[in-house]
């Protein structure tokens, strides 16, 4: 609405109405509202420019806030999620998983150490010894399962006597191998190092056994050039037992001892078996490095250190502590070990040692009496490819028409008794079998590093200069409260 005192000051600017200045009034009286109204407009736009402006700035504020809020978001779950997958690659870590690697190579030499042999026969004392000794044979029949009265005149003599004394009555080694030969060419008796011999003879579980190579220092190379021929006699005549007549044979590394009744296979009179042998390095990693051999597991009395040796010593540990007495002095007698006599065999010996292979074999009792026996950390065996043939009887009677006069063999005989055996290297090459960390602390370290340069850019530097800002924050905050309270005291 106009206001009445612009009227006013308009007619008082002019002094009086009429003529042309009445007309000037008229003029600047019409013309006056008109600048009001225009005045009004723009101030109306400038206001609508200024609200638009202030619209648009609280638009950017609020933008910037938003995406500020979600910049710190992004960064927080990123932080959250890595911490998340180094926790979990810090448990992989300590769980310290391994794996099993596998690889095979040539030897580096032209030939390679050739196997310990192990040869046992099942039979354990001579027939004719027996025949020899009623006695004997009364005390050895009722050893393990009948009633003997040790104070009898016929069994007093043989109460103190050992199961190695027995033992002896067994056929020996030049009655058992009949030839062996290297290569073909090679007579073993002619082979000779350091005077040491190639045939050692041991006694254990299952009576005498023979040691081809008991030191590991004659050299093979692959194939017919370097195979072991051996031509053995059961000697069937002297079996107690006629239901299982063969020879029990092992083939393992020199340091290692072998009683063959677990490892070992069974070769019976009438066939040639050719035996393939590899060799197999294994490796294991030891119980803090995931693994589980024990490092500190050294050398026992039986020699190397392996399971089955680990087994034999858990055995007369058993059999010492329940009998004060073992039944068979081991290769390394390391705890002076006494050996039972036949009536302690009889009394102790034998049920101890019954109740130890039920102790360590049926699951129902399993936890009375634990061995602990961890795999070897180094341990070298020999796989074996076994083919067999028949002995054919053209072949037996040129052998009799040769030996038959020394055991009073007939061809049949010799079919009967005589089994053949050659090992060799089916190549040079050498399985090594390892086991490795499968996820070691440079595998970590990897993974920290790419998860957190990943999803947070970070790395070394970063965490150096992070490191270093902070160091100085700390030196300047605790310097100047040194400083204040330097400036209280005074």
């Amino acid at each position: 609405m106009l206001n009445y005192s612009d009227y006013f000051s308009v007619w008082m600017s002019y002094g009086r109405f009429g003529g042309e200045e009445f007309t000037t009034f008229l003029g600047e009286l019409f013309k006056l509202p008109v600048c009001y109204e225009y005045d009004k407009q723009h101030l109306n736009r400038q206001s609508d420019r200024y609200e638009e402006k202030q619209e648009v700035i609280s638009w950017r504020q609020t933008g910037k806030q938003v995406l500020y809020w979600l910049y710190i978001g992004v960064w927080g779950c990123a932080i959250m999620y890595t911490i998340y997958n180094l926790s979990q690659c810090l448990g992989k870590y300590l769980e310290k998983p391994v794996r099993t690697q596998i690889s095979i190579y040539r030897s580096e030499k032209d030939s390679m150490q050739f196997p310990t042999i192990s040869i046992c026969n099942l039979n354990q004392v001579n027939k004719t010894y027996m025949d020899a000794n009623p006695n004997v044979h009364s005390v050895w029949q009722n050893l393990i399962y009948g009633e003997i009265d040790w104070e009898d005149d016929r069994y007093r003599p043989y109460k103190d006597m050992h199961l190695v004394d027995f033992y002896k009555y067994s056929p020996t080694w030049e009655d058992t191998v009949l030839a062996c030969t290297q290569a073909g060419v090679r007579y073993c008796k002619n082979i000779r190092h350091d005077n040491e011999p190639i045939f050692t003879e041991d006694f254990g579980p299952t009576g005498r056994c023979f040691r081809f190579n008991p030191d590991g220092w004659i050299k093979s190379k692959a194939g017919d050039y370097g195979s072991v021929y051996l031509r053995l006699n059961v000697n069937r005549r002297e079996y107690l037992n006629l239901d299982e007549i063969y020879f029990t044979i092992a083939i393992h590394h020199h340091a290692q001892f072998s009683v063959t009744r677990n490892t070992g296979i069974q070769i019976s009179p009438g066939f040639k078996y050719k035996v393939g042998v590899r060799t197999v390095e294994r490796f294991e990693l030891d119980v803090t490095e995931g693994g589980d051999c024990n490092r500190e597991q050294g050398s026992n009395s039986y020699g190397a250190y392996d399971l089955e040796s680990c087994h034999m010593e858990c055995r007369d540990r058993y059999l010492y502590q329940k009998c004060n007495c073992v039944l068979w002095l081991p290769p390394v007698d390391m705890f002076n070990y006494t050996v039972c006599t036949l009536k302690q065999v009889h009394s102790c010996g034998y049920p101890a040692y019954v109740d130890y292979i039920h102790a360590i074999t049926d699951t129902d009792h399993e936890n009375e009496y634990h061995c602990d026996c961890p795999v070897p950390c180094n341990n070298t065996v020999f796989n074996m490819q076994t083919t067999t043939t028949a002995l054919s009887k053209e072949w037996a009677k040129r052998k009799w028409e040769r030996e038959g006069e020394r055991f009073n063999y007939t061809v049949q005989d010799i079919l009967d008794n005589y089994v053949v055996l050659e090992v060799y290297f089916a190549d040079m090459y050498i399985d090594k079998v390892e086991q490795i960390p499968a996820y070691s602390f440079w595998n970590l370290l990897a993974d920290v590093g790419g998860m957190m340069g990943l999803l947070l850019g970070a790395s070394v530097f970063t965490l150096l200069e992070a490191f270093t800002q902070a160091w100085n924050k700390l030196y300047a905050c605790s310097k100047r409260n040194s400083a204040d309270s330097s400036s209280a005291s005074m």
